[in-house]
């Protein structure tokens, strides 16, 4: 009798530690993760936008200028294209002989084929001391060459100007840079002092 006993106890203790241990952990659970996560029915919501902040491009022309685009923000144009707009571009030309040119735009739109537009109120700067301002610039990034859509105004060392368009590129073999106004071109020159009149 007190073997029966025995061998009944060593099924039945395990069986109810198993069943003990079972409730504890079933009612120790809490709610699943993945079903607190909401999720949106009826498509993606069409208002919202994929964004980079602080975006920065470095690299460098075919004839070895160096080049480097930054901005505050960037988005995708639209869901289903390629294209990039970017916020507070600023766009730098390292020219191989040691000169700058700097470009700040409010808006700057990267398209198919490596050109970028800029526009809103897009200031370039020389390491000259010229400054040109204009409403918008048309740019390649594979190469140094720029364009005015809309009439420019320049001042610089002695040299105020207007004129309808503006050009940047690379000039001959050399990949030097030169600055062509055209269009209806307005200079005023004022004559530098070397020193005071005697």
């Amino acid at each position: 009798m007190y073997s029966r006993l025995i061998a009944w106890l060593k099924i039945l203790l395990p069986l109810g530690a198993l069943a003990l241990l079972s409730t504890i952990f079933l009612y120790a659970r809490g709610p699943d993760p993945i079903a607190t996560i909401p999720v949106l029915t009826g498509g993606a919501d069409p208002t919202l936008t994929e964004q980079v902040g602080s975006p920065f491009y470095a690299g460098t022309t075919e004839n070895g200028q160096g080049l480097t685009l930054a901005a505050r923000q960037a988005r995708f144009s639209a869901p289903d294209d390629s294209g990039m707009i970017a916020e507070d571009l600023r766009a730098v030309i390292d020219i191989r002989d040691g000169s700058r040119i700097v470009i700040d735009a409010v808006i700057g739109q990267m398209e198919e084929g490596d050109r970028l537009r800029l526009r809103e109120g897009v200031i370039l700067e020389s390491s000259a001391g010229y400054t040109v301002r204009t409403n918008g610039l048309d740019a390649e990034i594979d190469r140094v060459a720029i364009e005015s859509t809309d009439s420019v105004a320049a001042d610089g060392p002695g040299v105020t100007l207007s004129a309808g368009k503006l050009r940047v590129e690379e000039t001959g073999d050399n990949s030097d840079i030169q600055l062509l106004f055209t269009e209806g071109v307005k200079l005023i020159y004022i004559p530098q002092q070397d020193g005071a009149e005697e």
